[in-house]
Order: structure tokens, then C-alpha cells, then sequence
């Protein structure tokens, strides 16, 4: 975004206190404010950013579908309460086929503050990230991690050597910076050595790589796609309170952005 409009998008976001939802897992807390029709109301340089043609062209190159993404004002508290190691500290994989994660940063991205990293060409599909593919669902149920058993497949730097993949890149950057990856390729979250606050724009679209079309999707009709993420929250609390699904996301009521929970 020029300078000017980001300036102002920003002290809007991070000024307002949004109904928000949290979810902590090993040390850290990930807090999200859906962005549906009432945010993008009260927000409109937010709303024109994401409708913009750019925008969505970069969205659907990258998620290989002209899928509308969800969309969050989330913060992420690392190393911010008592517990075992975050487990998005270790590289991983989202799914086996194009899947899409973006992030419009609102702040600096410090080396000591949990930045994105991301392995350089590990989303394209060679012979030997398909063998090891192979080799990990055969392996994942009997000693993988929990989160591997879901399908996000855990895996160690070490590995990359052979899969012919370099060294992970920090993404060390400035507020105003735009970062769309697919999560089919292995990221992760750096590690630091001192409690972080990350803020940031996030998008999200995962769609079945299993129709062989790119577009016609409903969901992407906008009276829909702009309310999937309050109906996701509204759907998983019906089926918590009847002891059908656990909704990890917690109400938390109106926060600002960078402010605590407590």
C-alpha cells in the first residue's frame, strides 16, 4: 500500500477494540478478529484493499484457484504464557496441494520476533517431495507427532538436504509488507529467545484439489464468502456444546489488537 493509506489503515485496526476469539497452543496465544461485512463496513480502506484487482489476482495465483480466501486481523502473543514449545515452530507443510497463507504485516517483523520462514521452492512437487510424501503417510500414524497425523506433515531442517530444498529464509521485514505464500511448501514460525507480539492482516484458502476447475465455487459468492469465518466460529460452537467437536477458539470479548487477553 502507498505509505500515506497504510499509515491510516493501520491506526484505525490497531485502535479499534474488535469482538476477537483466541487459541493458545504451546507457549503461544494466536488471537483473530473475522473479518466479515460489519468490520469491512466500519473499515472501508480495508474493504477496498481486499476487493482490490491486484489483490485477489495475487491471492488466486498463488492458491491456484480464484477461491475468495478468508479473512482475519490477527495477532500472535509467542512465548507469552506457561507451556510446551509452540508447535508452529517446527517446519510443516499445510496439505499435500496448493493451499494459500498471506500476511500484510502492521508492524516491524524483528529476527528475535517469531518471523515467518518459509523454504524456498519446497511447494513444487519433484519425484523426491512425493517419495517422502509417500513415506510419511505410510509412517505418520504409528510414530508422527499429532499434528502430522491431521496431515500437516512435520519436517526437520535436516531433511531438506536431500530433498534438494535450501535453508529456511527468515522474513525479516518492515510494517507494510506483503508476504503470499503456498502453504504447501514447508514454513514455520522462527523461534526467539524473548516474549513477541506479531500483528498482521492474515488470509487463508484451502480449497480440494480435487475438482478440475479453478473457479465456480459458491462460497466465493460474496454475500457468503464474507461471512464463512463468523459462520465457521457459529457452526463449531453448536456442535461444542453438544459434545460433537471442540472449538479451540475461545470468545474473548472486545480487545485491541496488541492487547492482552487478561
Amino acid at each position: 500500500m502507498a505509505p500515506e493509506d497504510f499509515a491510516a489503515l493501520k491506526g484505525t485496526l490497531l485502535e479499534a477494540a474488535l469482538e476477537s476469539r483466541s487459541h493458545q497452543q504451546g507457549d503461544s496465544i494466536t488471537r483473530r478478529v473475522p473479518i466479515g461485512p460489519d468490520v469491512r463496513r466500519r473499515f472501508p480502506q480495508l474493504n477496498a484493499l481486499i476487493e482490490s484487482r491486484r489483490w485477489k489476482g495475487l491471492m488466486a495465483y498463488v492458491a491456484s484457484t480464484r477461491s475468495e480466501p478468508i479473512y482475519y486481523i490477527q495477532t500472535i502473543f509467542g512465548g507469552a504464557v506457561e507451556g510446551p514449545p509452540d508447535p508452529q515452530l517446527q517446519l510443516h507443510a499445510d496439505t499435500f496441494h496448493p493451499s494459500l497463507k498471506a500476511w500484510l504485516f502492521l508492524t516491524d517483523v524483528e529476527e528475535n520476533g517469531r518471523p515467518l520462514t518459509y523454504v524456498a521452492g519446497s511447494h513444487r512437487l519433484t519425484e523426491k517431495r512425493v517419495e517422502w510424501e509417500r513415506k510419511k503417510s505410510m509412517e505418520v500414524l504409528s510414530d508422527g507427532d499429532r499434528l502430522s497425523q491431521r496431515g500437516s506433515f512435520r519436517v526437520a531442517e535436516e531433511e531438506l538436504a536431500a530433498l534438494d530444498l535450501p535453508a529456511p529464509t527468515h522474513f525479516v521485514v518492515p510494517a507494510n509488507t506483503l508476504v503470499v505464500a503456498d502453504t504447501c511448501g514447508f514454513h514455520a514460525r522462527a523461534n526467539s529467545s524473548v516474549p513477541t507480539v506479531r500483528l498482521e492482516l492474515f488470509a487463508y484458502c484451502r480449497r480440494t484439489p480435487f475438482l478440475p476447475w479453478t473457479g465456480f465455487d459458491l462460497l466465493s459468492w460474496r454475500p457468503l464468502a464474507q461471512r464463512r469465518a463468523d459462520w465457521a466460529n457459529a457452526i463449531v460452537d453448536w456442535l461444542d456444546r453438544r459434545g460433537l467437536m471442540k472449538q479451540h477458539w475461545r470468545p474473548i470479548g472486545p480487545r485491541r489488537a496488541a492487547e492482552p487477553d487478561a
